[in-house]
């Protein structure tokens, strides 16, 4: 089982994706509620992002006292019935919570089994969900069965950095990409973009698309939506 995946972003004529670069956009009032209001339109109520993104939502790190007791390996799921959530891949247990919600998402973290008991007994304080997702790194496919299977998800949104795009792109979990283009080059040598998928270049492109929708924003911004042919 998998729920539908969009990959939603916003980006410059050449991929790349860090709006602080861009400065003031014509007819835009910004990238990010441009991002914002465009994915909203869909009314799909569960995004994922990797750990960089992630950071931006949760607490600041601070030292965890110990578990004081093994916990166990199994996924903790608080709020089965959650109409909306904030999905993370954390793998190492790179981020704090003082809440289990993101602007009222319920946060669901997708772990291996690399995190400490420390962590686990923080994530069950601040009533997280989490799931495991294999032992050293996160099985993309394996996390995807367990959130349809956990939370009766059918449809999400992934919403970058470029490295977990790259990462559900390569591994063909991708069904659609929502791609806004704003007039924009961006040209800086190492700047995220849309997809990066780590390592040697491979020997073709990653998946071919055919164009479903085609929208002219004000500001000369251009909706592209496409549907993944593999």
């Amino acid at each position: 089982m998998k729920p539908y995946l969009i990959c939603h972003m916003v980006t410059t004529i050449d991929g790349r994706i860090m709006s602080g670069r861009w400065g003031k956009l014509p007819g835009v009032t910004s990238g990010a509620s441009l991002f914002e209001t465009t994915a909203a339109s869909f009314g799909i109520g569960a995004w994922i992002v990797g750990t960089t993104t992630l950071k931006e939502f949760c607490a600041k790190p601070f030292k965890l006292p110990r578990a004081g007791r093994k916990m166990p390996r199994t996924d903790h799921i608080v709020n089965a019935a959650a109409k909306s959530l904030a999905i993370g891949v954390d793998r190492r247990g790179q981020t704090f919570w003082k809440s289990n919600d993101v602007e009222g998402d319920h946060v669901v973290l997708l772990l291996s089994q690399q995190v400490s008991d420390a962590y686990l007994a923080h994530l069950q304080a601040a009533g997280v969900s989490y799931l495991f997702c294999g032992r050293r790194d996160v099985d993309l496919k394996v996390a995807l069965d367990k959130l349809a299977r956990a939370f009766k998800l059918k449809k999400a949104m992934v919403q970058g950095g470029g490295t977990i795009n790259g990462a559900f792109l390569k591994e063909g979990l991708i069904d659609e990409i929502s791609h806004l283009t704003v007039p924009v080059a961006d040209g800086g040598v190492g700047v995220q973009s849309f997809f990066d998928i780590p390592g040697d270049a491979p020997p073709r492109a990653a998946a071919k698309l055919k164009v479903i929708n085609h929208k002219m924003l004000p500001g000369g911004v251009s909706w592209m939506r496409y549907k993944v042919l593999g």
